[in-house]
C-alpha cells in the first residue's frame, strides 16, 4: 500500500506538471459531479417529500432553500459538467505531451553507452503504452478520491440511523474487491507484456510494408500477405490465450457481486421496514435509499480503483524506472582541462584493452597507439577487427577496461566530456537526415554559430553542397526528407553533402569520418574525400572504410585484426609489404576490372 500510495502522489505532481491548476479543478469537478451534486439533490427531494407527509402548511421560507439550493447546484453542475466535458481531451493531450517532453528529454542526458543496452531497449519499447497508463491512472486516482467522498458521505447520513449498514456494506464488499483483484493479475499482463509484443510485432510489419527501403521488396518477392499472416496468427494466438485467461475469472466476478447486490436487498429492507413502522418519512426514505447505493458504490469504488491503480502501477513503474536511469559514462566531478598546445591533441591509447559490458570477449588487447596531432588516419580491417571500438572509446562512448587512454598527457576520464566533444566532428555511416530545413541540417553541427551566416555558406561551399543547394525552391529554408509537407528529399550523395558541411560547420580540430560513404557512389565518395584532404589540413583526421580507394591517400594506415595493429605505413609501404592490406586491396581493385 505504501508504494501504491507513494507512486499515486507521483502520478498526480505529473499531473500538476501538466496541467497545473486545471488538473486539480478537474479533481473537484469530478467529486461534485459525481458525488456532491446528486447528495444536495437528494437531500432536497427528502426534505421537500418530508414537508408534504408531515401535513403542516409549506413555506414560502421552506420552497425557497429547497429550489434555491436546487438551482445554485444545478447552475454549478452545468458549468462542472461543461468544463469536464470540453476540456476534458485537451488535458489529456496536455498530459500526453508533457510525458513525451520527459521522455525526450531524459534521453538527451544519456548516453549512446546506455542506448547499446539490450534492457533500456526493451524499456523503451514499453514506454508508449505507459504513457496512456498513466493517463488512466489520473482518473483512476480521481475517481479513487471520489469515492472516498462517497463513502464518508454517505456513511454520515447513513450511520445516523442505521449504523449497522456500513460494516454489512463493508464485508460483502470485500469478496467482490478480492475476485476482482485475482481477475486482474490473471489477465494483466495481456494488457502490458503480452500486448507490448504483439503491438512490437504489428509495428514491425507496418514498417516493412509502408517504408520507401523494404516496400520495393515486399512489392517484388509478393511477401505482403505472409506479413499480414504473420500479424493475424501473433492476434489470434494472442486473443485466444487472453479469452482463456478472461473466462476463467467471470465466475468468481459475477457470484461476488450478487453477494453485494443481496447485501445491498438487506439493507433496504430494514429502511423499508422503518418507514412502515412510521419511524421513518418518505423522504428520509429516499435520501437513506440513495445514500446506502453510494455507502456501496464508494466501498466498492474504493476497492476496485485501489485493485486498478496497484496493478498498473507494475506497469507505471517502468516509467520511473526510465526517468532514474544514470548515465553509463559520467563526466567527472572535478575534472581536468587538457592543455592548449599541442592543437589538435596528441591522442594515446596505452595499453589498452577492452570488452564491452556483459560479454567475455576482449575487443581490444593490450592496444599502443599514437596519433600525432594534425595525422590523417585510416583504420582498416575485416569486419569486428575493433575499428569503430576505438572510436567509441575517442569519444568515450565507453570506458577501457584496462589501460590509459590519454589527451595532451590527460587521461580521458578525467576530461570533460561536453569540452571533449567541441574538440570533434564526425561524420557517420548511419548520420541522421535531419527532416527540417535545409541550413537547420548545417546549424546543428554548431550551435553556437546558429547566426552566422557568412560561416553556413563557408560550410556548404567546402562540402560540395553548394552545387544543388541553388536549386532547392527555398534554397536554405528549404524543408528537406519527404517527412513533413512540402519537404524535398535528397539523393545519397547530397545528404552526405549536408552532413558533412554540418562537420565543417563545427570546424573542430578532430574529424571522424566513420564509414560515411559507404550508401554512396564512387564519384561522389572521391569528392568528398578530396575535400577533406584539402580543406582539413590542420586537422586530425580518422578515417574508417571498406574502400580502399578512399584510404590510400591517409598519411598512416593501420590494419587491424582482432584488435591488434597487425600492419602500418602508408599506401605505398603496405603493398610493398604484400600482406594483409596488399591482399584485400588487390581482391577489391580486382572487382573494378
Amino acid at each position: 500500500m505504501k508504494k501504491t500510495l507513494k507512486y499515486c502522489i507521483k502520478i498526480l505532481q505529473l499531473s500538476w506538471g501538466a496541467n497545473g491548476f486545471y488538473s486539480v479543478f478537474s479533481i473537484v469537478g469530478t467529486i461534485y459531479q459525481s458525488t456532491l451534486y446528486p447528495f444536495i439533490l437528494v437531500l432536497a427531494l427528502s426534505r421537500l417529500l418530508d414537508l408534504l407527509g408531515s401535513g403542516r402548511p409549506v413555506t414560502s421560507i421552506d420552497l425557497t432553500v429547497i429550489i434555491g439550493s436546487y438551482i445554485f447546484s444545478s447552475l454549478l453542475l452545468n458549468i462542472v459538467t461543461s468544463y469536464l466535458e470540453t476540456q476534458s481531451v485537451l488535458l489529456d493531450t496536455r498530459m500526453d505531451n508533457y510525458l513525451d517532453l520527459q521522455i525526450q528529454k531524459k534521453l538527451t542526458h544519456l548516453d549512446p553507452a546506455t542506448f547499446e543496452l539490450p534492457e533500456f531497449q526493451n524499456l523503451l519499447t514499453q514506454l508508449e503504452g505507459v504513457k496512456g497508463t498513466i493517463g488512466v491512472n489520473v482518473m483512476r486516482i480521481t475517481a479513487f478520491i471520489d469515492s472516498i467522498f462517497k463513502l464518508i458521505t454517505a456513511a454520515i447520513v447513513v450511520s445516523t440511523t442505521f449504523p449497522t449498514f456500513l460494516p454489512i456494506i463493508l464485508i460483502a464488499t470485500i469478496p467482490s474487491f478480492y475476485s476482482l483483484d485475482k481477475y486482474r493479475q490473471k489477465v494483466w499482463k495481456y494488457f502490458v507484456e503480452e500486448r507490448s509484443i504483439l503491438l512490437r510485432v504489428s509495428q514491425y510489419v507496418k514498417n516493412v510494408l509502408s517504408q520507401d527501403g523494404t516496400s520495393k521488396e515486399v512489392a517484388i518477392y509478393k511477401t505482403g500477405d505472409i506479413l499480414y499472416n504473420k500479424v493475424k496468427a501473433h492476434q489470434k494466438a494472442y486473443i485466444q490465450r487472453f479469452t482463456k485467461a478472461s473466462e476463467a475469472g467471470l465466475p468468481g466476478v459475477i457470484f461476488t457481486r450478487i453477494i453485494e447486490f443481496v447485501a445491498f436487498i438487506y439493507t433496504q429492507s430494514l429502511n423499508l421496514k422503518a418507514v412502515l413502522a412510521g419511524t421513518l418519512g418518505i423522504g428520509q426514505f429516499a435520501l437513506y435509499f440513495q445514500q446506502t447505493q453510494n455507502l456501496m458504490l464508494g466501498v466498492h469504488g474504493m476497492l476496485d480503483h485501489y485493485s486498478s491503480i496497484n496493478m498498473r502501477n507494475k506497469y507505471i513503474e517502468k516509467y520511473f524506472e526510465f526517468m532514474n536511469l544514470e548515465r553509463v559514462i559520467h563526466s567527472p566531478q572535478k575534472s581536468l582541462e587538457i592543455a592548449v598546445e599541442p592543437t589538435p591533441p596528441l591522442i594515446e591509447f596505452k595499453h589498452v584493452s577492452f570488452r564491452y559490458p556483459n560479454t567475455k570477449r576482449y575487443i581490444l588487447r593490450d592496444f599502443n597507439l599514437v596519433l600525432h596531432p594534425g595525422e590523417k588516419i585510416a583504420l582498416v580491417g575485416e569486419n569486428g577487427a575493433g575499428k569503430t571500438t576505438l572510436i567509441k572509446l575517442l569519444l568515450r562512448f565507453y570506458d577501457v577496461s584496462e589501460g590509459e587512454l590519454l589527451i595532451n598527457g590527460v587521461d580521458i576520464k578525467n576530461v570533460n566530456l561536453d569540452k571533449w566533444y567541441t574538440h570533434i566532428g564526425a561524420l557517420f555511416q548511419d548520420f541522421i537526415k535531419y527532416q527540417f530545413t535545409f541550413k537547420e541540417n548545417v546549424y546543428f553541427g554548431n550551435q553556437k554559430q546558429n547566426d552566422n551566416l557568412i560561416f553556413l555558406k563557408e560550410a556548404i561551399k567546402n562540402s560540395g553542397a553548394d552545387e544543388y543547394v541553388k536549386d532547392l525552391p527555398q534554397k536554405y529554408d528549404q524543408t528537406v526528407g519527404k517527412m513533413f509537407k512540402d519537404g524535398i528529399d535528397l539523393s545519397g550523395g547530397q545528404w552526405q553533402k549536408l552532413a558533412l558541411a554540418r562537420a565543417f560547420f563545427k570546424n573542430a580540430p578532430i574529424l571522424i569520418l566513420d564509414e560515411p560513404t559507404s550508401a554512396i557512389d564512387a564519384k561522389a565518395e572521391y569528392e568528398i574525400f578530396q575535400r577533406v584532404q584539402s580543406l582539413q589540413k590542420d586537422k586530425t583526421v580518422f578515417i574508417i572504410s571498406h574502400r580502399f580507394s578512399t584510404v590510400r591517400n591517409a598519411d598512416r594506415i593501420l590494419v587491424l585484426d582482432e584488435g591488434k595493429i597487425i600492419e602500418e605505413g602508408n599506401h605505398e609501404v603496405l603493398m610493398n609489404k604484400k600482406g594483409l592490406y596488399a591482399e584485400l586491396f588487390n581482391i577489391q581493385a580486382q572487382g573494378y576490372k
